[in-house]
């Protein structure tokens, strides 16, 4: 084995220092870069743009949980009890069954809000039937099947009209007893969900 000499020995160990020294500024540049991206990462949190994503999510999400009053184009239905006595043997009032349909059919007709006697579904809203039929809880609060019930449903006024519109519709069980009508509006209000969340599991 060659032994170095002490010049080159020297030039050696000044390529070591050269070639640490490139290593620790290139590992500085490497930090600097690093830094640029976390900072550009917050600017982009914190930019306008980000802002507005934001609180778009943050009205859809009150919107989907009722918690504001909501205004806009839809439908209003009314149901109104034909006379029982003309058919005292067949007749039958509404139940929680066809108000939950109802309310189905307009989700699925993309519905963004619904309202039934102004109380408001929310991902919380219960509907029940009383064990005698005489009223419907909504959000525990009492609706009667006996009197005029009326929903209001904020979405395309058009596709709203035309899923209550098909053929077989409004004949679902105890609809099919009832005077029902249904018009266009431009500004339907529904009020906001008057209940407080539960978080707890049930």
């Amino acid at each position: 084995v060659r032994t170095l000499t002490i010049q080159e020995t020297e030039l050696l160990l000044q390529e070591i220092a050269s070639l640490e020294g490139e290593k620790e500024a290139l590992l500085q540049k490497n930090r600097e870069l690093l830094q640029d991206v976390k900072n550009f990462e917050t600017a982009a949190a914190s930019s306008s743009e980000a802002h507005a994503l934001l609180k778009e999510e943050l009205d859809r999400s009150r919107l989907l949980l009722g918690m504001v009053d909501t205004k806009g184009p839809g439908i209003v239905m009314t149901l109104r009890p034909t006379d029982a006595s003309l058919n005292p043997q067949t007749f039958n009032y509404l139940t929680d069954l066809e108000l939950i349909y109802l309310v189905n059919e307009l989700k699925f007709a993309g519905a963004e809000a619904i309202s039934i006697n102004d109380k408001r579904i929310s991902i919380q809203t219960g509907i029940q039937s009383s064990s005698n039929n005489s009223y419907i809880l909504v959000n525990d609060e009492k609706v009667s099947p006996r009197d005029e019930v009326i929903i209001r449903a904020i979405g395309d006024p058009e596709k709203l009209k035309g899923a209550m519109a098909f053929q077989g519709v409004l004949s679902y069980y105890a609809l099919e007893f009832y005077d029902i009508r249904f018009y266009a509006e431009d500004h339907v209000l529904i009020p906001k969900y008057s209940k407080a969340y539960r978080t707890d599991s049930m």
